[in-house]
């Protein structure tokens, strides 16, 4: 009786007991946070200061001996000082090409461009070349750069895309991998935009991405635009025009992406590009994101072409024909850049990049069986 008698004051100081040891965890819990934010943001301004440190000995080096001055001043040092960065990548850039073009050739001068360009965004990327050349290094600006054999050809003898993205994958690791094509400059928007596609992702756990974008054509970019960032904003700002909407140079994934359900389409050639963004829409129920209002994407035009080069080759038709023969569903008027059912754009007021719902969707992006 005597314990029954004792039972309210016994259940109160049980509750009490229970409400401090929710506080005192929940203090723990928000102390260690305070103390995890603290240390990012002490990391990040360490980042932040080597950062301008790499930039100040880059700028200040001298030019390497037989070396483009516009294209190479103090590249040597760059993989010296940056090297520390080395886990703080947040993307892995891979590309592949011909290296087998004349010295003097537009061509050749293009694809060194990129090269370089490329490798100005590191510590933020992994930067991978893909050929079956094993002078590669010698014929192209390949400082920086980690080359790998193409491991696994197509029938065709060009690389596979699904190939690549899977063997880099394997390679490295990070949140983003992305393929571009050889005539494409970056600038540090990209590294901006994936930031915040990373930091949102949160509200589509384990969801497969793909990010895609239009380009903007630029006529004869010079090497003097090409060494640093506001020389390429700016050629693109006076003399870029904004490409089709059909056309797909670049393609980001996470590593929920599933390349393995994508057929050996070869780079280079026609009719991969929309294929592959509708059927990840319609079939693969991947979130698509349109990222051209926030990733400069530059298109290296010359003179002598560049915007329909997949249409010209001996085996133009390699792709479509393997979609014909493996009977696979028609994607291309869903797979355009303006079906992505989301968008990344900059705001006007605060130039802070925000992921928003498409309303303008193209007419012709409806799914279909």
């Amino acid at each position: 009786m005597k314990i029954f008698h004792y039972r309210p004051i016994l259940v109160l100081v049980g509750f009490i007991a229970l409400v401090v040891l929710y506080i005192q965890v929940k203090y723990t819990n928000e102390k260690r946070m305070v103390i995890e934010c603290d240390k990012i943001f002490k990391e990040r301004k360490e980042v932040v200061t080597e950062q301008h440190l790499a930039s100040i000995v880059i700028a200040n080096s001298t030019v390497l001996p037989g070396r483009n001055p516009d294209l190479d001043v103090g590249v040597s040092l760059f993989n010296d000082v940056n090297h520390r960065f080395k886990n703080q990548s947040i993307i892995t850039l891979f590309t592949s090409f011909k290296t087998d073009y004349a010295v003097d050739s537009d061509k050749l001068s293009v694809y060194n461009n990129t090269l370089y360009n490329w490798q100005t965004l590191r510590p933020h990327v992994q930067l991978i070349f893909f050929t079956k050349d094993a002078s590669a290094g010698e014929k192209v600006n390949l400082f920086n750069w980690n080359i790998f054999p193409v491991l696994a050809n197509s029938e065709s003898g060009i690389p596979a895309i699904s190939d690549m993205y899977k063997e880099a994958r394997n390679l490295f690791n990070t949140s983003w991998y992305g393929y571009f094509n050889g005539d494409i400059l970056l600038t540090e928007d990209i590294v901006e935009t994936l930031e915040y596609v990373s930091s949102v992702s949160e509200y589509f756990p384990n969801a497969s991405i793909l990010i895609i974008g239009r380009r903007v054509n630029v006529l004869n970019v010079t090497s003097e635009e090409v060494r640093s960032q506001n020389g390429i904003m700016a050629s693109a700002r006076s003399r870029g025009s904004l490409y089709e909407i059909d056309a797909e140079d670049y393609f980001i994934t996470n590593r929920f992406f599933p390349w393995s359900k994508i057929p050996e389409f070869v780079i280079g050639r026609a009719g991969y590009d929309n294929w592959i963004v509708g059927h990840a829409r319609c079939d693969l129920k991947t979130i698509v994101i349109d990222a051209t209002e926030t990733i400069t994407a530059v298109h290296q035009t010359t003179s002598k072409g560049g915007n329909k080069e997949g249409f010209a080759h001996e085996n133009k038709n390699y792709n479509l024909e393997l979609i014909k023969r493996l009977k696979l569903p028609k994607r291309f008027l869903q797979g355009l850049t303006t079906c992505a059912e989301w968008r990344t754009i900059r705001t006007l007021k605060t130039k802070k990049i925000e992921l928003v719902k498409r309303d303008d969707q193209h007419k012709n992006c409806k799914c279909k069986k």
